[in-house]
């Protein structure tokens, strides 16, 4: 029996598929079994979806800022957690299907959720990009329970915050 592709079109935010739980967001179906804290992320990601219609927007900058700190040095110790998820995808029969950079992006979807509210609903209204920015990495800090090193001009989220206000009209 031949096997099938079935191809649909999902909204930006939806990486899974709740009833059955597999990551879709790949060539191949992946099992979340292992990954309970990749399902209750994307349960947070549709709450926040149905509240903002920039959520595309968010989530691309927020996997952006997420692969930059991955290749330039991380502001937050996060290693020790997606080496986790790293080793229990790759104990999965189907991860020698799974490209390197999908199995990374699902390794870091709970902390890209994270950040993607944080771009959404920011802490803080000051004006000021600098305070912004603390004010952020702060309650990053805060919500994945790590120590995040400021990193000023140098950091991702530094860069957004920067650059948006600097677009910004007066």
């Amino acid at each position: 029996m031949a096997a099938s592709v079935v191809v649909t079109l999902s909204p930006a935010h939806l990486h899974l598929c709740p009833r059955h739980q597999f990551w879709t967001r790949s060539t191949h179906d992946i099992p979340l079994a292992p990954l309970p804290e990749v399902i209750e992320a994307q349960r947070r990601l549709d709450q926040l979806a149905r509240h903002h219609r920039q959520i595309r927007q968010a989530l691309e900058l927020a996997r952006k800022i997420v692969e930059d700190w991955s290749a330039s040095g991380m502001p937050i110790d996060l290693g020790k957690e997606w080496t986790d998820r790293r080793d229990r995808i790759e104990a999965l029969a189907i991860s020698k299907k799974v490209s390197a950079d999908d199995r990374s992006h699902l390794a870091a979807f709970s902390e890209i959720v994270v950040l993607t509210h944080l771009i959404l609903d920011q802490p803080t209204t000051a004006p000021d990009s600098k305070e912004l920015y603390l004010a952020t990495t702060a309650e990053l800090s805060r919500r994945i329970a790590r120590i995040y090193t400021t990193l000023g001009t140098q950091d991702p989220l530094c860069r957004h915050f920067c650059q948006r206000r600097a677009q910004s009209p007066s």
